[in-house]
């Protein structure tokens, strides 16, 4: 079996599983039916033996980017477009830190678990934020969170909430223990020479224990999982950018994700 002969074959197996459950209301068994609209599409969106890779792609094409609109791509978000939401609102620079769990550690039926911290730039605004201080910022989010492999830590049930709003920082970091989140807390700090103090932290940890797969529920006409509370295991730093008022799209200060083109520092 050549090697497009297996890929092939593992493409069929899963994308076809895909489509049928997705066309699962379609009631003809003919792969080949095209009389109603609904098994024209289904029909159109198979993958055959007989394809090239060309039209295996376009089938592809098909079904996630013209039919899903590529949603599958990236997850459901609440959002609003960056110059209306920049019409509402001024703000100081901002710098976001990303994290994200490694795919091989990422359970079936689940999405990766995933980290948000950001924190303000205080002393700077849009008009004296330059490319020289963002490249500043940059080799320090480099020094301390994407040498090696990247920097990779825990998440868990323990909340750590880190509050020095003169500073800019409104860190809500869940860990797997106090220790852990002390740590990040301060390689976040650490970006701006800054150092924890402990009047502005408070730790609380939840007085449940979740389950660590939750059960189903009966939401809107099909059984689903409910979503996870504080789901537990490792994430690591894979991106981190800089918003700045007046500047419509985010602003890449490191990537290890290879997918950030315009990152300052490419680790």
């Amino acid at each position: 079996m050549s090697s497009w002969e297996h890929l092939q074959s593992v493409l069929m197996q899963v994308q076809n599983r895909r489509i049928r459950a997705e066309f699962s209301d379609v009631t003809s068994d003919d792969d080949d039916d095209i009389t109603t609209p609904r098994s024209s599409l289904r029909s159109a969106c198979l993958l055959r033996d007989s394809d090239s890779a060309t039209m295996t792609l376009l089938r592809m094409f098909l079904y996630y980017v013209m039919l899903e609109g590529a949603q599958a791509m990236h997850p459901p978000l609440y959002i609003m477009p960056t110059d209306r939401y920049q019409q509402m609102v001024k703000f100081a620079p901002q710098v976001t830190l990303y994290f994200k769990e490694d795919r091989s550690d990422v359970e079936d039926g689940f999405a990766p678990i995933d980290a948000v911290l950001s924190f303000r730039i205080e002393g700077f605004t849009e008009l004296t934020m330059t490319p020289a201080e963002a490249h500043k910022l940059a080799n320090k989010i480099r020094q301390e969170f994407a040498t090696g492999n990247g920097y990779r830590w825990r998440k868990g049930r323990t909340k750590l909430s880190y509050t020095d709003r003169v500073k800019g920082y409104v860190l809500r970091v869940h860990a797997a223990s106090e220790a852990e989140g002390r740590e990040v807390i301060r390689k976040v700090l650490s970006i701006q020479n800054d150092t924890l103090r402990d009047e502005h932290l408070t730790i609380n940890t939840l007085a449940e224990t979740p389950s660590i797969v939750p059960p189903n529920q009966f939401v809107y006409g099909k059984t689903r999982r409910k979503p996870r509370k504080r789901p537990v295991g490792y994430v690591r730093f894979t991106w981190a950018e800089m918003h700045l008022h007046g500047v419509p799209d985010a602003i890449v200060l490191v990537d290890r994700s290879g997918r950030r083109r315009t990152a300052l520092i490419a680790a």
